[in-house]
């Protein structure tokens, strides 16, 4: 208690300050006294203590570069998931028919650019990069509109030799990347109307659909393409026509569109359902699938014509492994756009000679089977042998009959790989998965037609007619249909 009270007195006297104060004052000289002697000295600033700071200061530069690359490389590398990462929507106003509709496809109202320059060249010493010039890009709309961005990033000196530079644009929200019908890089003079001149290697232009980077514009020039005073347009060749996904999606965006502009969504189960009733489409939510395999009497002499070694070195073709239908989607569900279905009949030994198998394959909630972009057969074990004679998907209608939608037959396998055996080397799908033909086109004998139209006292005419009995594909199709989606909408409205 009393030495709690003397330390009370002290502060209250200050002489515990000034201790304080003396002990500073006194540990202040002696530290220079000890700077100024002579070992002291060579210690702190001999050469051994140079190349000690030397080495200290190295390791914080490198260590500081790393981090500034990693940093950077976050937000401008130019991997695969980052490019697809600032092309993805992420949070959108759902009450907008646009961003609704194209989130429906698994698209954006973004477009990304990407510029590479050429490297300089020490036999043209002239200039290749761009440094006070401005760069932009010119996108016609379908409606002749026209939109133009300048293409700069923040803390990056694009255009430089030898580089490649990423931008990505957020397009207008009635706008997408299905509108635009021209892409033009332009050039445009500096403050005092001078024109550098750069040297463009290669351009792009992509957008994001179906959750995977698809190419809109190219131009790859074997000469660069110089922009100067003299030439300050670009336009770039178009590269959609090479994308039959982009072709299939922009086909139906306008109905998706008129859909998500009445009721807001599209792939909703009660819609869907209501559509196939009109279409006469029995379980419009379910794909059959028939597999049959050759026959035994068909064996030999398949081995016989597409192999040279001796029968007897090979199994008879009966695959005794597991096969997956992997079905890709137009529209997002549980994160994916595609859905694997393992082939297995209960209680069955499915793929052996001779054998038909037929497999009822339902679709996802609120999809059908007009949902679907692209169908692929794997096959699980290459080492096993198998040879299919007949692989086709279908539907069923309401009056006894099968819509045929797409198909792989033996002499479509033979045209194509040569052979129509799977068997080790031969046909390996899972590493090359065989993809279902849905651009041949099918249709019903006029026949049926009148057979049904006696049968069930009606006459078939309209969409179902060029549904049934249309010599179309699936793709067309699948047109109709979103055709009568949208008709469906529209006529609740009235």
């Amino acid at each position: 208690m009393k030495k709690k009270e003397s330390w009370i007195n002290q502060i209250e006297s200050g002489r515990l300050w000034q201790a304080i104060r003396v002990r500073v004052r006194w540990g202040i000289r002696r530290l220079r006294r000890d700077l100024q002697k002579k070992q002291l000295k060579e210690r702190l600033f001999g050469s051994f203590a140079r190349r000690l700071y030397a080495m200290i200061l190295l390791l914080m530069a490198v260590g500081g570069i790393t981090f500034a690359a990693a940093w950077y490389g976050e937000r401008w590398s130019a991997d695969e998931a980052v490019l697809k990462e600032r092309l993805s929507m992420g949070a959108y106003d759902a009450k907008d028919p646009v961003l609704t509709a194209l989130d429906s496809f698994g698209a954006s109202n973004r477009v990304q650019v990407i510029l590479k320059t050429a490297k300089k060249d020490p036999l043209k010493p002239q200039s290749v990069d761009l440094d006070r010039g401005n760069l932009n890009l010119v996108m016609t709309l379908q409606n002749g509109k026209i939109m133009e961005y300048t293409l700069q990033n923040k803390r990056i000196d694009n255009f430089e030799s030898g580089g490649t530079d990423y931008f990505t644009l957020i397009l207008p929200q009635s706008v997408s990347p299905f509108d635009i019908k021209e892409y033009k890089l332009m050039l445009l003079p500096d403050a005092q109307g001078n024109y550098d001149e750069w040297h463009c290697a290669s351009a792009q232009i992509a957008c994001l659909l179906g959750g995977e980077r698809t190419l809109l514009a190219k131009g790859i020039w074997q000469k660069e393409w110089i922009f100067s005073a003299d030439r300050t347009e670009a336009v770039l060749p178009l590269a959609t026509e090479e994308n039959a996904h982009f072709q299939q999606v922009q086909a139906l965006y306008s109905y998706v569109l008129q859909v998500c502009q009445k009721q807001g969504a599209v792939h909703t189960k009660q819609i869907k359902k209501e559509a196939n009733v009109e279409l006469g489409l029995m379980n419009g939510d379910t794909l059959l699938l028939d597999i049959e395999t050759v026959g035994l009497e068909n064996q030999n002499q398949l081995f016989k014509d597409s192999l040279s070694n001796p029968f007897s070195e090979f199994e008879t073709l009966g695959y005794n492994g597991t096969m997956t239908l992997r079905v890709k989607f137009l529209y997002a569900f549980d994160g994916s756009y595609y859905k694997d279905y393992n082939l297995d009949t209960l209680g069955k030994d499915d793929f052996e000679l001779g054998t038909a198998s037929t497999f009822a394959l339902e679709m996802p909630e609120g999809a059908s089977v007009f949902d679907i972009t692209a169908m692929e057969l794997l096959v699980h074990d290459a080492e096993d042998a198998w040879a299919p004679r007949l692989i086709r998907a279908y539907l069923r209608t309401d009056y006894g009959t099968t819509l045929e939608i797409a198909r792989l037959s033996d002499t479509m396998l033979t045209a194509e790989r040569k052979t129509n055996i799977f068997h080790r080397d031969w046909i390996d799908t899972s590493v090359s998965p065989l993809k279902l033909d849905l651009e041949r086109s099918y249709a019903l004998p006029l026949a049926i037609k009148e057979k049904i139209e006696k049968q069930y006292y009606t006459e078939i005419e309209g969409v179902i007619y060029s549904m049934y009995f249309g010599d179309h594909n699936f793709m067309e199709r699948q047109k109709l249909y979103y055709s009568q989606i949208y008709k469906e909408v529209a006529d609740e409205e009235t």
